[in-house]
């Protein structure tokens, strides 16, 4: 278990001035440093709306995947060589 996952805050400030956004879209890009981009957005008719982007490190992207993929009871497995389909 990493040292993120034991230590816990003493105190969680919650900002209630944050508006919250739905979102239908994600995109990662894995960067060299051991950080990520992620982006979220809304989709529309004719277009996707960028909501939020955010730049997080390797380990808390996993603890916070770990902690999705247990609320929503959903562990996907990686597709064999055989079932990849090509991207574009």
């Amino acid at each position: 278990m990493s040292a993120k996952r034991r230590a816990k805050p003493q105190e969680v400030y919650i900002n209630n001035a944050l508006p919250i956004l739905y979102v239908d879209t994600m995109s990662i890009a894995h960067r060299k440093d051991g950080f990520n981009y992620l982006s979220f957005g809304t989709n529309l008719p004719d277009t996707i709306v960028e909501q939020v982007r955010l730049i997080i490190d390797d380990e808390s992207l996993h603890l916070i995947i770990d902690d999705l993929c247990g609320s929503t009871n959903y562990f996907p497995e990686k597709p064999s060589k055989k079932e990849r389909v090509p991207s574009k």
